[in-house]
């Protein structure tokens, strides 16, 4: 949220960060350090999207 010149004060913000942070929190600790760049964010979006894809498959076939 580091792109948006919003208050962290803000409701939204704080939602979002507390929807979020315990998906990529762990990811964070995994991931070496690339400077100013946050790949948790995609490396989380594509392990939910194999999760769906893997259920969608079990629950299609069975």
């Amino acid at each position: 949220m580091s792109w948006f010149p919003v208050s962290q004060g803000n409701p939204l913000v704080r939602f979002l960060h507390d929807v979020t942070e315990p998906l990529l929190e762990p990811v964070r600790r995994i991931l070496p350090r690339t400077g100013m760049i946050d790949f948790s964010a995609m490396v989380v979006i594509l392990l939910l999207y194999a999760m769906i894809f893997y259920a969608v498959g079990r629950v299609s076939a069975g």
